[in-house]
């Protein structure tokens, strides 16, 4: 770990990106400028810039964003200190998987119990299979497994 770089504390691998992100982090940039950006391979979905903490002094930081998309799927956060010379991404960059789920707020924590389909929740939660799929990373939408805890987007 690099004592001088950028440690993400939230959001985690694995973590549902809906229509806000909350980045909680120490660190330290050029003039405390920081970026943040969802890719998905050579696309990026959603960006932003702020602002925190002084240069040059390691600091806590939590910021939080609107996130603009219309995409909904797999990607990456990359959080990084501003490049002033706009030719990189930015220095001390953290990378970390997470799922991005259009227009979501949050999720519902539902076991499964024998019965439950991902179309019956669906309807009972409001949400699609689809969503359900991608915030589970359910390789077979047709098998989930009583007891299984499932994360239903709301």
């Amino acid at each position: 770990m690099n004592p001088y770089g950028i440690q993400l504390r939230q959001p985690l691998a694995g973590d549902i990106i809906g229509n806000k992100i909350t980045i909680a982090a120490i660190g330290t940039a050029f003039e405390a400028s920081y970026g943040w950006r969802l890719v998905n391979g050579d696309t990026t979905v959603a960006q932003g810039y702020f602002q925190a903490g002084s240069m040059g002094l390691l600091e806590p930081f939590v910021h939080q964003a609107d996130v603009s998309t219309d995409y909904s799927g797999p990607a990456a956060l990359r959080v990084f200190g501003d490049d002033p010379s706009g030719e990189s991404e930015g220095t001390d960059l953290v990378e970390i998987p997470v799922v991005v789920l259009a227009g979501t707020t949050g999720y519902h924590a539902h076991q499964v119990v024998a019965g439950d389909t991902l179309t019956k929740l669906a309807e009972q939660y409001g949400a699609t299979v689809v969503n359900i799929v991608l915030a589970n990373g359910l390789s077979d939408p047709d098998k989930i497994r009583v007891g299984q805890l499932l994360r239903i987007p709301a």
